[in-house]
């Protein structure tokens, strides 16, 4: 039931793109907000415990309505799964986010590029001072960000169902906001890094089955990069090596390529393909659900 689901959760998000604009998390922020305010005092709200009982209110309502629902029929279970795991992906469409930033950078508006880049991921993140740059990291920020709206909830739907993709969409969302204390930001953080860790590595080998396995395996530094790199960096070092060898600079240093931000989404995609492929795989050998 998982892969069918996983199935009809991609078709609608490549074929529906509106559902883009329903990925309202506004709820959750003001939910987050309120309930951080009323916590005021506790000595465990700025940890880890303030960050999972926040989240994890959330994740146990979700349960709940599963379990009730469960309870009548698993129909009714199956398609609030369903509905789940389509707005926890994302929540913006990957290529529609980026392919303004593309067409900024060829029609020579570095200053449109770089606003539409910042959509791509925290705004301090992008720091380029030329176009040249700005593509490289919207290309890494591709590399990572397929992981992050879609690849990590993929996996801990499959894992945990409706319940995995809510805890993985919403650690996403409070790294992203936790406008308040140091410690509670780093928590925040620690939790996302936990989540992201196992699905990061499976996209890795995902980009070297769906790009250029050696060169993917040249940027590591050493087999211990598998387990012990940072998350972001390693799927950038990796999806850079696997598209490797796919474009050429250009020796025109007026002319922007954007060529390698065109190559990281083709090989995000490629990889879904092989994602689902090695998913269908398991539910054959009956090793998955």
């Amino acid at each position: 039931m998982n892969l069918i689901s996983i199935l009809l959760a991609l078709a609608v998000e490549f074929f529906y793109k509106p559902v883009s604009d329903l990925r309202r998390y506004d709820w959750f922020d003001r939910y987050h907000e309120t309930l951080y305010q009323k916590l005021e005092g506790q000595p465990l709200r700025d940890g880890p415990v303030g960050v999972i009982l926040l989240i994890g209110l959330v994740a146990l309502a979700v349960w709940i309505v599963l379990a009730a629902l469960g309870a009548l029929t698993g129909l009714l279970a199956f398609l609030f799964g369903l509905v789940v795991l389509i707005f926890t992906l994302g929540p913006r469409d990957l290529e529609e986010d980026v392919q303004p930033v593309l067409d900024a950078l060829e029609r020579d508006d570095p200053e449109a590029a770089a606003l539409g880049a910042r959509q791509l991921g925290d705004e301090a993140e992008i720091t380029a001072e030329s176009p040249a740059e700005l593509v490289q990291q919207v290309r890494d920020r591709i590399l990572v960000e397929a992981n992050t709206r879609m690849f990590g909830v993929l996996f801990w739907f499959l894992i945990l169902g409706p319940i995995g993709a809510v805890l993985f969409r919403l650690s996403c969302q409070v790294r992203q906001q936790a406008p308040v204390t140091d410690e509670y930001r780093n928590a925040a953080r620690d939790l996302y890094r936990i989540l992201a860790w196992i699905p990061a590595r499976l996209t890795v080998v995902c980009y070297a089955l769906a790009g250029n396995f050696v060169d993917t395996l040249s940027r590591w530094q050493s087999p211990k990069d598998l387990w012990e790199q940072d998350s972001d960096t390693f799927l950038i070092v990796s999806g850079n090596g696997a598209i490797q060898g796919e474009y050429t600079e250009s020796d025109d240093e007026a002319a922007i390529n954007i060529a390698p931000a065109q190559h990281a989404l083709a090989l995000v995609k490629r990889s879904l393909v092989v994602w689902v492929a090695l998913l269908a795989l398991l539910t054959l050998m009956g090793l998955t659900f």
